[in-house]
């Protein structure tokens, strides 16, 4: 499992968080430590801040609690925001991937879909919707879709 790995006994011993269990890491406090280290070296999180009051991995586990499944991550709701307990979740990946500033929005006037909800709502393979768009300008025939812009 990533993030998990042996640490010496005397850690447990010394850490009073209780992130160390079975004689490895748990995922949440591993999620926790990258967090800090992406904030503090990645440049793509330059502008990124972790709230003071999660530096401390208690505070921070007692605002997120443990994440539902080993399927879940952290997720940022807004992506410029930073890592504080009202703009943070745990999702799954496919929730996450939904979220991000790069992903193309696409509307019909009734709703609001990614190009892999449009090729599932219309039945069709997203390889063919990406054409379709691309070629047509739309999904589907007699049916005006429009690319949203993207997130500013």
């Amino acid at each position: 499992m990533r993030g998990r790995w042996s640490y010496p006994k005397w850690v447990a011993a010394v850490v009073s968080h209780g992130a160390y269990k079975n004689g490895g890491e748990t995922p949440e406090h591993y999620i926790w430590r990258e967090m800090l280290a992406r904030c503090g070296k990645d440049a793509r999180y330059i502008n990124i801040r972790v709230c003071d009051r999660w530096r401390k991995y208690e505070n921070f586990l007692a605002d997120m609690g443990e994440r539902p499944t080993s399927q879940h991550q952290l997720d940022r709701i807004n992506n410029r925001g930073h890592y504080t307990p009202r703009n943070c979740r745990w999702t799954t990946r496919s929730v996450q991937q939904k979220n991000k500033n790069s992903t193309r929005r696409y509307t019909n006037g009734k709703g609001t879909f990614t190009l892999a909800e449009v090729a599932d709502e219309v039945g069709i393979s997203r390889a063919l919707a990406c054409w379709r768009f691309r070629e047509w300008g739309t999904f589907e025939r007699n049916v005006r879709w429009r690319e949203l812009q993207r997130r500013p």
